[in-house]
């Protein structure tokens, strides 16, 4: 017969959070460390839309993660409503997303998340 055993989650879902959070900290610096170096692209929305879709494997990539903030939102407002919190997180992610990048919004939600799920367990 199969004894039950118990096994702490705790260390994994620890180690967990420190991986989404050093993603949510290096997804903020780099994109930023990046923008900076053409700030006038920064302050002028027209002329950032022309440097995005500058050329074609520009536009795949602009294309790629265009799709991705959109399949990321609404993955975030489905996960949400699961998990029993307040959707207007949403507007922090979105927020995130178009302030700094998918590479920072997305590690966070998933941090957060996990707190979520700690804190429902």
């Amino acid at each position: 017969m199969l004894k039950s055993t118990t096994v702490s989650t705790t260390p994994i879902l620890h180690s967990r959070k420190s991986i989404y959070l050093l993603l949510t900290i290096v997804g903020t610096i780099i994109p930023w460390f990046w923008l900076l170096q053409d700030p006038a692209a920064l302050l002028s929305p027209s002329l950032f839309l022309q440097k995005t879709f500058v050329n074609n494997i520009a536009t795949t990539w602009a294309s790629d993660l265009i799709l991705s903030a959109i399949a990321f939102f609404y993955f975030a407002w489905i996960e949400l409503k699961r998990l029993q919190v307040s959707r207007s997180w949403i507007i922090l992610y979105i927020g995130l997303t178009f302030g700094v990048g998918l590479c920072c919004s997305l590690p966070y939600f998933l941090y957060r998340r996990e707190q979520w799920l700690h804190e429902k367990a």
